[in-house]
């Protein structure tokens, strides 16, 4: 038996939850309870599926996109003086 589109998309999405060290199911409980950082994920993870990235590719996007967010809403380490 072939999987089916909805398969495939369920083992994407749960693949890079667990290739970002995230606990799926504290994701999940987040997610529906519309906590920010995991809905971007969601997002992210959908538009990177849509866009038949490979778990691998939309890691190393979604570190990259994280990487800009922090950068510009400055949330990266602030040097002392």
């Amino acid at each position: 038996m072939a999987d089916s589109g909805y398969d495939k998309k369920s083992k994407f999405i749960v693949d890079t939850i667990q290739a970002l060290h995230l606990k799926l199911g504290q994701f999940i409980y987040n997610l529906v309870h519309h906590c920010p950082y995991e809905v971007v994920l969601y997002i992210w993870i959908q538009k990177l599926y849509l866009k038949r990235k490979s778990s691998e590719e939309a890691l190393q996007l979604i570190y990259k996109a994280k990487k800009r967010y922090l950068l510009k809403h400055g949330c990266g380490v602030k040097s002392v003086k």
